[in-house]
């Protein structure tokens, strides 16, 4: 554990040592081990219970997407933004790294989610100016009777059919700030010991991790009902 688990918390401490090092242990015996070593202490990988939004019922009826700024290569390369989506019914999770939130790859980012299961209904962001145009409409605009100015993003998705909703607190994407909290722990470590140092490494990195990912988290929505769209002929 001290030699290439150190910080681990003993449930992912306990996958590990099975998964690759060939040791079975239940998560409660390490645990207790660490704790009488003083390597780990007592709730440590525990966080404040809240009262969380009810899931929605249907795989694809509303998709939770932010960018993540960490220290992904913690120092061993260049800093990263994990771009990610989550589905609010069942945990699962599309990603890819990048060198900067932005328009261009908030739609990259969805376009790999759009191309491997479809169109969602909706999709909940932050007013990052990214997703929300700050824009003050002209007197011109206000006579026309428009809703307000619209990101690039903003408006790539309604020509897609998908309804945009703003969050007006972080507390209010709770999914994808926890998965964020997760991934930031898990996959950092996991990339570390894979010593993981460049933007492509992590990606390739990405692809086979995020499988395994929604396998451990994943859960069965309310619904058996997928409410994904394919994409209309002509769209690029």
């Amino acid at each position: 554990y001290r030699d290439k688990y150190q910080g681990f918390g003993p449930t992912f401490a306990s996958e590990k040592l099975s998964e690759t090092d060939g040791i079975s242990i239940s998560h409660e015996t390490l645990r207790n081990w660490l704790m009488e070593s003083g390597d780990w202490r007592k709730g440590g990988g525990k966080r404040a219970h809240r009262q969380w939004r009810e899931r929605k019922g249907c795989f694809g009826e509303m998709l939770q997407m932010d960018g993540s700024h960490h220290d992904w290569l913690e120092g061993r390369g260049p800093k990263l933004v994990l771009m990610g989506c989550i589905d609010d019914a069942t945990n699962n999770v599309h990603g890819r790294f990048y060198d900067y939130e932005g328009t261009l790859p908030a739609m990259d980012c969805f376009k790999g989610y759009i191309k491997r299961y479809g169109l969602p209904q909706s999709v909940y962001l932050d007013r990052h100016t990214t997703y929300k145009s700050t824009r003050e409409l002209t007197p011109e605009e206000e006579l026309c009777g428009m809703e307000g100015p619209l990101s690039q993003f903003e408006r790539a998705l309604r020509e897609f059919g998908v309804k945009v909703i703003h969050a007006r607190s972080p507390q209010a994407k709770g999914r994808v700030e926890r998965l964020f909290k997760t991934l930031q722990d898990r996959l950092v470590k996991e990339m570390r010991l894979a010593g993981i140092k460049t933007k492509e490494e992590a990606n390739r990195f990405l692809r086979g991790y995020l499988p395994r990912h929604n396998r451990r988290f994943g859960k069965l929505p309310g619904m058996d009902t997928n409410l994904h769209r394919p994409l209309a002929k002509g769209f690029d």
